[in-house]
């Protein structure tokens, strides 16, 4: 039997199953998706611009063993915009947070890809003992790497009257090796974020550091990425270290370009669980 606390709302049911529920979180509204049973559960997080659709394929082998779920950040999928437009990598995590507590996930293993992997291991690192593991897909490392002006560089662009030309370019560069259905679908959703998202979000990636909770959190980890984010500044390669597997002929959106690959990477990972 399944508990329901009374901030939930929004519930459909298949089955007798909770598939999409949405929780009051810290700034509003948080959906999320929780399917299956069995085993130990698993959370995926997806990136900036995204939604719970972006791990369907790969949530399908999953389910009939393991407990899956899928969680919206404020301001994506069907979660509210944050009332007071705080968009703070500790800030998600606390969306994370939210869903998990109500759920009564004691410990699970955490997934993440891209901004999602900041907000994943932001909450390893704050609750080490609740993530049993820890996949970082094809996040980013340590921006501090990139001097200061550059940074500023990339800020002013996209407060710019450049704006649309900045932002263009920059998902064109990331998609430039996906699959054109991918490239296509993912192109519509990233044009659709309302412009103050992307430049609160943006900012707060380009000022993330990473390297206190890779201090805090030494569970399991595995990144998984594709060439382009396998240089010296990873994040795989940032503190100590930890394992990688590269993902070829896909573009950043790797889960979607290349879903057998990527669930057969996951799916020995999560043999350990």
């Amino acid at each position: 039997m399944i508990t329901l606390a009374t901030s939930v709302f929004g519930i459909v049911l298949c089955k007798g199953e909770i598939i999409k529920t949405s929780v009051h979180g810290p700034t509003g509204k948080i959906s999320y998706k929780d399917e299956g049973f069995g085993g130990m559960p698993v959370v995926f997080i997806h990136s900036f611009g995204g939604n719970v659709s972006h791990w369907e394929e790969i949530k399908e082998s999953l389910v009939p063993n393991r407990r899956v779920v899928r969680i919206e950040l404020r301001g994506h999928g069907d979660s509210e915009f944050p009332k007071d437009g705080d968009y703070r990598i500790s800030s998600m995590a606390q969306d994370l947070a939210t869903v998990v507590n109500l759920l009564g996930l004691q410990r699970f293993v955490l997934v993440g890809h891209s901004m999602g992997g900041s907000v994943a291991l932001q909450y390893a690192g704050e609750n080490p003992s609740r993530v049993a593991g820890l996949v970082l897909v094809d996040s980013n490392g340590d921006p501090k790497k990139l001097p200061e002006v550059v940074r500023n560089q990339i800020k002013n662009a996209l407060h710019s009257d450049a704006y649309v030309q900045t932002t263009e370019a920059y998902w064109e560069q990331l998609l430039a090796n996906s699959k054109p259905e991918v490239k296509e679908r993912l192109m519509g959703e990233l044009t659709r974020t309302p412009k103050d998202t992307v430049l609160k979000i943006t900012s707060e990636l380009l000022d993330y550091d990473p390297n206190h909770s890779l201090k805090r959190y030494v569970g399991p980890k595995l990144a998984i990425v594709t060439p382009e984010n396998d240089d010296q500044f990873a994040l795989h390669r940032l503190h100590l270290g930890f394992p990688h597997v590269v993902v070829s002929n896909a573009g950043h959106w790797l889960q979607l370009d290349q879903p057998e690959e990527f669930r057969n990477t996951l799916e020995t990972f999560l043999q350990k669980f």
